[in-house]
């Protein structure tokens, strides 16, 4: 009998710890100037910006200016000239943790 309950419960930690996949997160940017980490954008422009991640179930956008959202695209439209952080937390059902992507928005003149 305890070998039975050992083998039961070696399997079902087996199948509690298997994961899938993580999610990989990625922030894509459409028309726009991008050198590494950084895009380029005008004071006047909107820039967009994609969940390109995988693996994930869920997503949270977190704007420059504290404003969030759960939307695939957000779009940035900037109120100054200054290089700011856009973040992207990703993750999905299985995790508890969140998976962070961040692209660093410089505003030129």
């Amino acid at each position: 009998m305890k070998q039975l309950f050992l083998i039961l419960s070696l399997s079902l930690l087996f199948f509690a710890c298997k994961r899938k996949g993580e999610p990989v997160p990625l922030i894509c940017t459409e028309s726009a100037t991008a050198v590494g980490d950084v895009v380029t954008i005008h004071l006047k422009d909107t820039l967009a910006l994609v969940n390109c991640s995988t693996h994930y179930t869920k997503q949270r956008w977190v704007m420059p200016d504290g404003g969030s959202s759960n939307n695939p695209t957000v779009y940035f439209i900037p109120a100054g000239l200054d290089t700011v952080t856009v973040h992207l937390f990703v993750s999905n059902d299985d995790f508890v943790n969140e998976y962070e992507a961040i692209k660093r928005v410089a505003v030129l003149p």
